[in-house]
């Protein structure tokens, strides 16, 4: 088998990260989510070989009652191969008006080649009822909690899952393996191996035991499935050709 570096499908990096500092982070390939579109106007242009950055509107703002500016969502969405952090969230209140919002953004991104990384806390059956509405691809459920129903509804629909080590182990074995994609969601996960962004080394470990296979196996059947989502939405055009040949060799 070829190696492959560490793969983090959702990680949280100051916009403003420097070339040296994400030099100094574990050799990885990380999907960058940002929170709002100031801060993606931040990161459009940048051309770090291994980071994919994200398009965001984070639920939690929008909860707060922040507006966000769809017009420069709209204008930014070309420059990105990664629509994230976007969802709902229950916990932060003002529902409807997350789902309101939430539903202009899949708008809008439904003719990019795009991936999504969708959060969906206390919300699942909102936001898989607003995946039904308009059915896409590219969607990857970033720390997914929902019941195995749920879980098969999703799965139905084509989506994704990005995990990681503070999720129970009985629910990482209910999503298929050929859905899986490790994250760290760091920092919110370093007390579960996260230290970085690209250190999912636990997560790893884990979906190995779990499955009877070893940690090699599984960086490989993530790099599989990131190939598949890619291919499928479109956004392996949107990535670096560093990523696409890493994808690609799989």
């Amino acid at each position: 088998m070829i190696q492959l570096p560490a793969l983090d499908c959702h990680a949280h990096i100051a916009p403003d990260v420097t070339a040296d500092q994400l030099a100094r982070l574990v050799p990885s390939v990380v999907f960058a989510v940002t929170r709002w579109p100031d801060e993606a106007k931040q990161v459009a242009y940048r051309k770090d070989q291994r980071i994919v950055w994200g398009l965001g509107v984070h639920p939690s703002r929008v909860a707060r009652g922040e507006t966000p500016d769809l017009a420069a969502v709209r204008e930014l969405l070309p420059q990105f191969a990664l629509v994230g952090e976007i969802g709902l969230d229950r916990r932060s209140g003002n529902l409807a008006l997350q789902v309101s919002v939430l539903r202009q953004v899949l708008s809008l991104a439904t003719d990019q080649p795009v991936i999504l990384s969708v959060h969906s806390n206390g919300a699942v059956d909102e936001l898989l009822e607003l995946l039904e509405e308009a059915p896409r691809t590219g969607v990857v459920l970033h720390w997914f909690n929902g019941a195995p129903s749920q879980i098969d509804r999703a799965v139905r629909l084509g989506c994704y899952f990005s995990v990681n080590a503070a999720m129970e182990p009985t629910k990482l074995l209910q999503i298929p393996s050929d859905r899986l994609l490790p994250e760290t969601d760091y920092p919110a996960t370093r007390r579960h191996g996260g230290r970085l962004p690209g250190d999912t080394g636990t997560t790893e470990r884990l979906l190995a035991d779990l499955s009877g296979s070893s940690v090699e196996d599984v960086r490989h059947q993530s790099y599989r499935n990131l190939r598949a989502v890619l291919l499928s939405s479109g956004a392996i055009d949107r990535v670096s050709a560093t990523i696409s040949d890493l994808v690609l060799l799989v």
